[in-house]
């Protein structure tokens, strides 16, 4: 699959039949570190979560954090993310440009693991809840989790959630409103 379809293709998977093989999932790792980040910082970490017990750590910060706006389904939904998936911690340095580098190599990661068939799903947490992953992983203080990506084989692919905004209706020409 060229890139090009892996972009059209690519969708958050919540659903996993299965793990991702461990040399592909080290294949999909290396095309996160081969995302852009200021002069070539490279200021990410990766940590494969192999622990079932820290993997039901993160399970259960994100279903609470999620259980906050979505009540017990949205909590189902989290907590299932860590059923029969690998599960890869992206972390960062804190400060400076790192969070646009974590969110490149995610992207990254996330169209290599369409192109090769698998799927993906990117968690985001925050304050307690993040602290709490943080503790579980071992985070030092100088690093912060970005995110934490759930990859395997999916269990279907669902269909595409509403619809795409009119092609260009989000471009504009030198200043905000001016269309492109």
């Amino acid at each position: 699959m060229d890139v090009w379809e892996a972009i059209e293709k690519r969708r958050t998977i919540r659903q996993f039949k299965g793990k991702v093989p461990p040399l592909m999932l080290r294949r999909l790792i290396r095309a996160g570190s081969r995302a852009p980040s200021a002069s070539n910082s490279q200021p990410w970490e990766f940590i494969i979560v192999e622990d079932q017990k820290i993997i039901d750590v993160i399970a259960e910060q994100k279903g609470k954090m999620e259980g906050l706006r979505g009540g017990s389904r949205r909590v189902a939904i989290e907590q299932g993310l860590y059923v029969q998936s690998s599960v890869v911690a992206l972390c960062i340095k804190k400060g400076g440009l790192s969070t646009a580098a974590a969110w490149t190599a995610a992207e990254n990661i996330a169209l290599a693991a369409t192109g090769e068939g698998l799927g993906c799903v990117m968690s985001v947490f925050g304050g307690e809840y993040k602290a709490a992953v943080e503790r579980a992983l071992g985070i030092p203080d100088t690093h912060e989790i970005a995110t934490v990506l759930c990859l395997g084989v999916p269990e279907g692919v669902p269909p595409k959630v509403g619809v795409d905004r009119p092609e260009f209706s989000w471009l504009h020409i030198n200043t905000f409103g001016n269309p492109g």
